[in-house]
């Protein structure tokens, strides 16, 4: 199966990707449903993606948030991927494309290289996953909706 990643620029697109969040975190996780969807989300600088199978079917979801200041780190979060697709490769694909965005809309130009540093907010239990994408998880854990979480970083480099 193939997955192609999409930006969310429909109402249907956009109910896609709540109904991919709400079962995953909501439903799955016991998040709060008014914690899960948040100001950013409506956001005009938020990017929103949405992974579909070769059927048209969503399959997972992401979100990248703009850096808060200049030479902060851009942020990725509400990664989710359906309970039918894990396994795929689909969660990878999502990360890869918004690590793309995130490089062409905020990366700088040094020596002929587009770098941009990712941050994201891990859940504990998907360490291992963030890992084999390059992420380094920072040692501090805290508490967010009753799930542990750790925070980590990629820098993203390609030639400009």
């Amino acid at each position: 199966m193939s997955v192609r990643v999409v930006r969310v620029e429909t109402p249907e697109q956009r109910a896609a990707m709540t109904a991919i969040r709400m079962a995953v975190f909501v439903q799955e996780q016991n998040v709060a449903p008014e914690r899960e969807m948040d100001a950013l989300d409506d956001d005009p600088a938020t990017l929103h993606v949405l992974a579909l199978g070769d059927d048209g079917s969503a399959l997972g979801t992401a979100r990248l948030l703009p850096p808060h200041h200049a030479g902060e780190p851009a942020h990725i979060g509400r990664v989710a991927v359906s309970a039918t697709a894990r396994g795929l490769g689909v969660g990878a694909v999502l990360m890869t494309a918004l690590e793309a965005a995130a490089l062409e809309r905020f990366g700088d130009v040094v020596d002929g290289v587009r770098t941009v540093s990712v941050e994201l907010s891990a859940q504990e239990q998907a360490l291992g996953f963030y890992a084999r994408l390059g992420y380094v998880a920072r040692e501090e854990r805290y508490l967010d909706e009753a799930i542990w979480h750790r925070d980590a970083v990629k820098v993203v480099s390609a030639p400009a």
